[in-house]
């Protein structure tokens, strides 16, 4: 068993090897809303999050360039709503994605 959770936290590792982000990543594990233009909706997870964006897990492929606005939960008040714009999309097992977001601006629930 140790040798397979090894192998999980190696991959921690390689991961962090590959960093170019300029902005530290803090964990940040919460449900998000992406409200799309079109009035699509679709629900995901955050992963981690830094002055400048969102990292989340969603089963959706997202184009690069989209823009949308993000309610993402809060545990102290209101959600935050800010309208975002995709940086990156990468398979992530069977069905799921990781998609970086870019933070563009605040948003109003009117937005949503």
């Amino acid at each position: 068993m140790q040798e397979e959770i090894d192998r999980l936290l190696s991959e921690i590792q390689r991961s962090r090897l590959n960093e170019r982000r300029t902005e530290p990543r803090h964990s940040f594990v919460r449900p998000v809303q992406i409200h799309f233009r079109d009035g699509r909706s679709v629900s995901a997870f955050s992963k981690d999050m830094s002055a400048q964006g969102l990292g989340m897990i969603c089963n959706v492929t997202m184009n690069i360039g989209s823009l949308a606005t993000l309610e993402i939960h809060s545990t102290e008040g209101a959600p935050v709503i800010l309208r975002s714009e995709v940086r990156w999309c990468v398979p992530y097992g069977t069905g799921w994605f990781l998609v970086g977001w870019k933070f563009i601006g605040i948003a109003s629930r009117s937005m949503v």
